[in-house]
């Protein structure tokens, strides 16, 4: 029996990759309901570029899966390639982007340097940088697919996991908050922000750490925002519809904070959002959520397993901010080594073993 503990993205995607090689035993384990955490609550958008090589190399396989996945499942993700725009304020941010647009372009997704009235919805008359790879699609399609295709094939029990229970230096199943214990031979922590307290709770490493973000959302105007727009305190985009979604860049404490958003955040945002585009003066903020990044020490993702973990337990979390968009991929790849015990080299990439071997991925474009 495979356990997996989450019903988000990630541990949606690794049952549904199971489930087309056949495997019949996996139980998923969800403390609230599907898709509760970051799967549900995030602006919804992919990218190649990245600061770190590894990344690059991973987003340059897991992008192109995203989009066979998107024709391949059921509800229609809208996959939209409108590329980011940096706007660069200065020498010291173009002279960065000038190193990493080389960096890129040696990596095969090069962009482009551009004026920034070249967009001429835009304020500033200064330098951007235009990545026309990168974009959008529906975070809940992707997820939702995932359950349909799922949700009569693998059992999901509505219960918080409280503890792995151990034995002989193997997984024997978990322990839930109202007292079950529920049996298995394997088990895959899929829990976003909160793998870290059930790693924790097992004496082993923590290097997951919640960090709420903001997210607001204005009624909708004419669509010509098309791609995502990111500046030094704020990014945004344009829905379909011609909402404006976007979020800060706003330091906050570490920790599970409450899902709620501040007034200062929301005026933070409209202030900058009217300040950098044309034509939008008393345009409204509809809503706004928050929810969590799942911040590792180098701000990449940990799959896999460590070298001195109990047997048949597996990671798959620590996102820091580009989870959804690395969700179907890193399912197939956990179900590839979970159910045949074939490890791609970016398993040991991103193994929970670099940061005790002090192999980090220096990640540094978090947006």
């Amino acid at each position: 029996m495979i356990l997996i503990i989450g019903a988000g993205a990630h541990g949606l995607s690794i049952a549904y990759h199971l489930k087309k090689k056949g495997i019949n035993d996996v139980i998923l384990i969800e403390m609230k309901r599907i898709g509760y955490g970051s799967s549900s609550r995030n602006a919804a958008r992919y990218r190649y570029h990245f600061y770190s090589k590894e990344n690059v190399e991973y987003a340059k396989k897991a992008i192109p899966y995203l989009i066979s996945q998107a024709k391949e499942l059921f509800l229609n993700s809208t996959i939209n390639t409108t590329g980011y725009l940096w706007i660069l304020r200065d020498e010291r941010q173009i002279e960065s982007f000038k190193k990493l647009d080389s960096f890129w372009k040696g990596l095969g997704v090069g962009g482009k340097f551009v004026k920034c009235k070249d967009f001429d919805y835009l304020t500033y008359d200064g330098e951007c940088y235009f990545a026309p790879q990168d974009g959008s699609f529906h975070h809940d399609y992707i997820l939702y697919s995932y359950y349909i295709e799922i949700m009569n094939k693998y059992r999901i029990i509505y219960d918080e996991v409280t503890e792995i229970v151990l034995g002989s230096g193997r997984v024997k199943g978990v322990k839930t908050s109202s007292g079950k214990i529920i049996q298995g031979e394997k088990i895959v922590i899929t829990a976003g922000a909160w793998s870290g307290k059930l790693l924790q709770k097992e004496k082993l490493p923590n290097y997951i750490e919640p960090e709420r973000k903001e997210i607001f959302i204005t009624e909708p105007i004419k669509y010509y925002i098309k791609p995502l727009i990111i500046d030094n305190e704020v990014y945004f985009s344009q829905t379909l519809k011609g909402e404006i979604i976007g979020g800060t860049e706003t330091e906050t404490e570490r920790g599970f904070l409450p899902f709620t958003n501040s007034f200062s955040e929301m005026i933070k945002f409209a202030t900058r959002l009217k300040s950098l585009v044309k034509r939008i003066e008393g345009i409204g903020i509809l809503r706004g959520w928050s929810g969590y990044y799942e911040m590792t020490p180098d701000h990449s993702h940990i799959i896999g397993y460590g070298e001195d973990w109990p047997e048949g337990l597996y990671i798959d979390a620590g996102y820091s901010g580009h989870g959804m968009m690395f969700a179907p991929y890193s399912g197939k790849l956990m179900a590839d080594l979970i159910a045949d015990d074939r490890k791609d080299a970016a398993i040991t990439t991103f193994s929970p073993d670099r940061f005790s071997k002090n192999k980090l991925i220096a990640e540094k474009l978090v947006i």
